[in-house]
This record gives structure tokens, C-alpha cells and sequence, in this order.
């Protein structure tokens, strides 16, 4: 229910949820982040010209002073709207303020544990080749038109996705691949949002700091296609949480399998350090890919990219074209070619699920030493820790256990829970802990003889390093390159 204390007939200039960003005439829609509670800076909002408020009921409650009208510095009165999520009225209220612009083009949702970004940059990569004008929001950055703007979330705020949307429409790009986040779906970033067609990837542990259980967690990513109206849907049928969408979604659906099932499947597949090749068995015929993409995993990757392209209307001719003209993901078991004898990826494998997809799929090219460097972030789920641990022990040949983000943790006490999980599997002589990230690296590449396989897993494409004090420029692309550099000297 919505109360109203003021007038709602004023002119507006525009929506903000940070109040350091009103004008004269905004409208302040107070939500809640992950360290800041927006109804602090109503005040503020209010001096900076907010003309109306809109705040939560319940804490609208708890201070009486922000539930009906609010003096700015001036004397002047303020609207105070108050509801039941301000949430999901800052995405109304931004997706009509902006006309609704994913009305105007075709956006492509994509939500899963692993492989989100790897898809995100196939479907775009085939979309341009068949001549459409493409835009991307997604973990990496936001780009479209002469714009690249830095990702700080995977998927944007209601407010700042709307305004991109409508920038979008307005220089007649005609789609959007976006990848969907649980957060975002659980926080509403995403609703008011037509999507043209959904992706399912897969769902393995993942972000239980944030939705407590497995179950939560999936319920999340289901909401993309039981609450949005999808036109199409492509879900990935080989994963168990994938045949539950199936059996809820109104969606139009192409599954996708490479276990004997799916409208899309993969035959004949073979994998070299080189690239993928398959057969890719599809509704509108059969289709050789070659990809330049490293390891197994990415046939998923791909075929959900063909599902998409499919439900768009695009030829087979133009999907293989655009498959095969992406040749690398930044960070996403991404090759560091300086002329050294052995293999070094940079990988962004932060689940036990995908650290064990990327091992296996180097494991599968080699009878050479593989070498895992590799930490967990701090203020995440704890619980895969271990688990992380057991998979490296377990697959590689040598683990360097070390710190990834360790936020507002003690690194050394991140990488004791990680040695829980490497100590089922191992012993002391096939890892060690150094804690010093390009220590780690360094020894990692000292250790590497000749057709060996170095895997840099956990930060992939992230230029920083944040602890609890501070937060540093950091790279581990970059900062392998020196390492071999310096060794080839």
C-alpha cells in the first residue's frame, strides 16, 4: 500500500537512490545497500533539493520525522511517499521515467552459478556478426556504443539499468545481453524489465552468505522465468535445478544437453589447448563449431549461446561466424602467451564447481605437471572453502593455497579453512599457503617446467585486491606477464 503525506502534483527532474546526486526537483528513493541504509540520508536529500521522498513503510515507522512531511533548510515542505519495497518502486519509477526502453529492444537475460560472462561475450560476439547492434552489461563492464564503463556489480541498480536501457534505445541498438545476478533478482534491479529470452546456465553452491541455503539461492534464479513473462527461454536440461525451471516457466523453452538429451546438443567433441571443436545438433539443422575457447566446460557456454541466437531468429551460418570470432574472455581461463615453454591461464573460478571444470579441462589436455594458485574471498560463504581445497588437492599436481579479497577476514585464517578441504585429499607435500598473492603467483611460474599448465584461479578479470584496511591495484594477468617476462631475461 502506498501513502502519499504532501502534493504529488510537482514537476520532477529526475530519480536518484544516492543522495550526493540530487537537484532541484529529484525524487529521493531511500533503499537499503549492502553497508548504507538510504533513509540516513534523507536529510540530506531533502537540502539538496529532493522534492519528494519515498521511503519504506516500516522505517518509516521507526522515525516518525521522514513518514509524513520533511523542512528542507529553506522552510520548504517535502512530499513523503511511503511503501511497502522501495526497491521495487525505484525500478517502477525508473523504468517509467525512461519510457520503458526494454520495450524498445530485445534484452537477453542470463542467470547461472558459472558461465554468465563467457556467454554473454558469445552472444555478443554473434549478434555483431550478423550485423545487430549490441550492447553488454555484465561483470566485466558495461559497454555499448562508444561507451566502456567499469562494473561495480554484475548487474546495475534499477535506476542506473533503465538509464542505460534508454541511452540504448536511443541510439537504436536493438539488444542486450545482460547477465542476471541472484542479488539483482532478490533486490529487484531487474523488475519492470522486458526480457526477450531467458538463459539458465547451471546452479552449484555459491553466495550462501547472502541467501543462506542452496534452496533460496536457486529460488532466486527462478524468478527470471516464472515472474518476468518470458517470450523464450534457454535452460540448461543436463543440470537438475534446470528440469525444475522447465516444469514452471511459460516460457517458449530449447533445452540444452550434452548428456544424450536437449534440443541442442553437442556431438563429437574434441578439446586441445588450441580451441573446441563439435557438432552442434540444433532444431533448424546440424552445424560444425570451432571455438578458440579453452576447456570442456565451454560447450555449455556455447550451445546456450546458439539457443539464444536461435530464438532471435539468426541463421546457423551467422552462429558459427560469431562462435568462432571470439578468442578469449578477460579472465576467463584466459591464456598468457610471453613465448614461455609452459601453459599459464588466468581464470575467474571462484566455486568448487568451476575450479574443478577448469582443472579437469586442463587435466584432460596433459600428462604434464598442473600447477593451481588460488584463494577465497573474505565476507563470502565460508562453506565452500573447503570444498575449494578438496577440488584443487584433488585435480591439480601441486596447489599454492593464497589470498584473493580477504575483505575484513584474516587471509591466513581464509586459507586454514581452505587447508581443511585440501588435507582430505593430499598431503603437505602437494601445497603450500603463501599468503603474498604475486609471491604465490611467482612461485607458481618458478615451479613450471616445460608443457606444464599454471592456473591463476579466483580473481580473473580484477584489477584490485581489497583488505580490510585498504584496497590495492592488483592484476594477475598483468602480473604474470612480468613474472615470465623477467624469467625469459
Amino acid at each position: 500500500m502506498v501513502k502519499v503525506a504532501g502534493n504529488l502534483d510537482v514537476e520532477t527532474t529526475g530519480i536518484e537512490y544516492d543522495s550526493r546526486k540530487i537537484k532541484r526537483g529529484s525524487i529521493f528513493v531511500a533503499i537499503k545497500g549492502s553497508h548504507q541504509d538510504g533513509v540516513e540520508f534523507i536529510e540530506e536529500a531533502v537540502e539538496n533539493g529532493a522534492v519528494a521522498v519515498v521511503v519504506e513503510e516500516e522505517k518509516a515507522k521507526k522515525d516518525a520525522s521522514k513518514k509524513s512531511f520533511i523542512l528542507d533548510n529553506k522552510g520548504k515542505l517535502t512530499t513523503a511517499i511511503t511503501v511497502e519495497d522501495s526497491r521495487k518502486t525505484l525500478a517502477a519509477l525508473s523504468a517509467d521515467f525512461f519510457g520503458n526502453p526494454s520495450r524498445e529492444l530485445d534484452v537477453i537475460g542470463i542467470t547461472g552459478t558459472n558461465g554468465k560472462t563467457t556467454v554473454a561475450y558469445l552472444i555478443e560476439s554473434i549478434l555483431k556478426s550478423a550485423g545487430r547492434k549490441t550492447g553488454l552489461l555484465g561483470t566485466i563492464n558495461y559497454r555499448f556504443g562508444d561507451k566502456t564503463i567499469p562494473a561495480r556489480q554484475t548487474t546495475p541498480e534499477s535506476l542506473d539499468l533503465q538509464k542505460m536501457l534508454r541511452e540504448m534505445a536511443d541510439i537504436k541498438i536493438d539488444t542486450c545481453v545482460l547477465e542476471v545476478s541472484s542479488h539483482s533478482l532478490i533486490l529487484n534491479r531487474v523488475y519492470k524489465t522486458d526480457f526477450s529470452v531467458g538463459v539458465f546456465t547451471n546452479l552449484t553452491q555459491d553466495h550462501l552468505d547472502f541467501h543462506q541455503n542452496k534452496e533460496k539461492y536457486f529460488k532466486a534464479k527462478e524468478k527470471l522465468f516464472t515472474e518476468y513473462n518470458l517470450k523464450k527461454a534457454v535452460i540448461n536440461i543436463d543440470d537438475s535445478y534446470g528440469e525444475r525451471i522447465l516444469t514452471k516457466t511459460a516460457a517458449e523453452v530449447m533445452t540444452v544437453g550434452i548428456k544424450g538429451k536437449g534440443d541442442i546438443q553437442a556431438k563429437n567433441i574434441k578439446t586441445s589447448m588450441d580451441g573446441i571443436t563439435f557438432i552442434a545438433l540444433t532444431p533448424k539443422g546440424n552445424i560444425e563449431i570451432v571455438s578458440r575457447l579453452f576447456g570442456c566446460h565451454n560447450v555449455y557456454n556455447i550451445l546456450f549461446a546458439i539457443g539464444s541466437a536461435l530464438a532471435l531468429g539468426l541463421s546457423l551460418e551467422e552462429i558459427k561466424r560469431g562462435v568462432y570470432a571470439l578468442s578469449d574472455v578477460p579472465g576467463r581461463s584466459q591464456r598468457i602467451d610471453e613465448g614461455q615453454n609452459f601453459t599459464v591461464l588466468v581464470d575467474y573460478a571462484h566455486t568448487d564447481d568451476a575450479l574443478k571444470n577448469t582443472i579437469k579441462a586442463a587435466r584432460d589436455l596433459a600428462n604434464r605437471k598442473i600447477i593451481t594458485v588460488f584463494g577465497c574471498g573474505g565476507n563470502r560463504d565460508q562453506d565452500k572453502r573447503p570444498k575449494m581445497g578438496e577440488v584443487a588437492g584433488r585435480y591439480s599436481d601441486f596447489t599454492i593455497i593464497t589470498s584473493d579479497n580477504p575483505r575484513n577476514e584474516d587471509p591466513a585464517g581464509i586459507a586454514k579453512s581452505i587447508e581443511t578441504g585440501i588435507k582430505k585429499v593430499v598431503d603437505t607435500k602437494k601445497y603450500c599457503v603463501i599468503l603474498d598473492r604475486k609471491q604465490a603467483i611467482d612461485r607458481a611460474i618458478q615451479m613450471a617446467g616445460k608443457d606444464d599448465i599454471v592456473i591463476i584461479a579466483g580473481k580473473g578479470h580484477e584489477d584490485y585486491q581489497v583488505f580490510r584496511d585498504r584496497r590495492i591495484h592488483f592484476d594477475d594477468l598483468e602480473t604474470a606477464k612480468e613474472i615470465i617476462k623477467k624469467l625469459s631475461r
